[in-house]
């Protein structure tokens, strides 16, 4: 039982997507608790508000975490042309398209909010939300430009054999 690139991928797909329904089942189930912690007051907590967070909770499952589970069984085959479409932004038929893209889009959008000072979200959920989305996306990042030194290395192995 070696350790490789490839264990450590999905060490780190399972980590995204429970990182992803922590955040998830409250933004869902109970939009309003998760826009407490999130929001300056509790005046801003309208109907509004709470279907918005709802639309994000279900876009972030649908959208970030079911692709991710669908790489998990075979990295290889998806994870890489994933990684390297999302990461460049760049859209295509692939199911898996605009990861990086939508934690640039989301991480900027909040370090914007956060100078701004009128978003009405709190400073401290603005600046976890942008490194969150920061961490993610340099985790991608690492994986796509680390692959070919290390990730590949048990699939060379086994043509050796």
């Amino acid at each position: 039982m070696s350790f490789n690139g490839v264990r450590l991928f999905r060490y780190a797909l399972l980590f995204e997507m429970g990182a992803n329904f922590t955040g998830i089942i409250p933004c869902l189930f109970a939009p309003e608790t998760a826009l407490s912690f999130l929001v300056k007051g509790p005046s801003q907590i309208t109907p509004a508000t709470a279907s918005m967070m709802q639309w994000f909770g279900a876009l972030i499952l649908t959208g970030f975490t079911l692709p991710l589970a669908l790489c998990y069984p075979n990295p290889h085959t998806y994870a890489p042309p994933t990684y390297l479409l999302t990461l460049l932004m760049i859209p295509s038929s692939n199911p898996d398209i605009l990861f990086g893209a939508g934690e640039a889009g989301l991480g900027t959008m909040m370090l914007i909010q956060w100078l701004q000072g009128h978003s009405g979200m709190s400073d401290n959920a603005l600046l976890v939300g942008a490194v969150t989305m920061g961490a993610f996306l340099g985790m991608r990042a690492f994986f796509l430009y680390a692959r070919p030194s290390w990730m590949e290395g048990q699939a060379n192995a086994r043509k050796a054999v």
